[in-house]
């Protein structure tokens, strides 16, 4: 429940977001920093934030697999398409 705890760790393996407090997942600097080491930590991100253009587009950067986790405006989002593949 720590947050800079959970922090320090999904910098480290953005797959630790799936252990976190759900409080923190719409926290957006721990979204950020979990997708940016591992794209499909998106799915554990609340639904705002799976519509935030900045962390979908890193999400789908890292593994164009996210985009599975988007939101459905951001799936249609033609430069966040083109990331993913």
């Amino acid at each position: 429940n720590d947050r800079e705890i959970v922090l320090t760790a999904v910098t480290h393996d953005g797959c630790a977001f799936e252990y976190a407090n759900e409080e923190l997942n719409n926290d957006r600097e721990i979204v950020l920093a979990a997708v940016t080491d591992n794209g499909w930590a998106l799915q554990f991100a609340s639904q705002e934030l799976r519509n935030d253009r900045e962390i979908v587009l890193t999400a789908v950067t890292q593994d164009g697999f996210a985009l599975f986790y988007a939101s459905e405006e951001l799936k249609n989002d033609h430069e966040i398409v083109l990331a993913a593949v």
